[in-house]
C-alpha cells in the first residue's frame, strides 16, 4: 500500500467518526429546537454563535488550519439553524 492509499484509509476512518459525532450533535440540535418551541425562543442566538466560534477557534493550535476550521464550524452552525427552522415550521 502506498502513502496515498494509507492517507485515504486514515481519512475514511476519521470521516466515519465525524459522521457519528455529527449525528449525535444534530440529535441535540433537535432537542434544542424543541426547547425553543416550548419557550418561544428564536432560532438564531447570535451572541451564542459568536462566543462558540471564538471559543472553538482558540482550541485550534495550528494557526494555518484556523481559517479552514472556521468554514467547517460555520457549516455546522448553518446546518443546525436550518434544521431548527424546519422543525419549528412543522409545529
Amino acid at each position: 500500500m502506498n502513502k496515498l492509499e494509507e492517507c485515504r484509509l486514515k481519512i475514511d476512518a476519521i470521516d466515519n467518526e465525524i459522521i457519528r459525532l455529527y449525528e449525535e450533535r444534530m440529535k441535540d440540535v433537535k432537542d434544542i429546537a424543541e426547547y425553543k418551541i416550548e419557550n418561544g425562543l428564536e432560532v438564531l442566538d447570535s451572541s451564542r454563535e459568536k462566543t462558540m466560534l471564538e471559543k472553538n477557534l482558540l482550541k485550534i493550535s495550528n494557526v494555518e488550519l484556523k481559517k479552514y476550521y472556521h468554514h467547517v464550524l460555520t457549516g455546522f452552525l448553518d446546518a443546525s439553524k436550518e434544521m431548527q427552522k424546519e422543525i419549528i415550521a412543522k409545529k
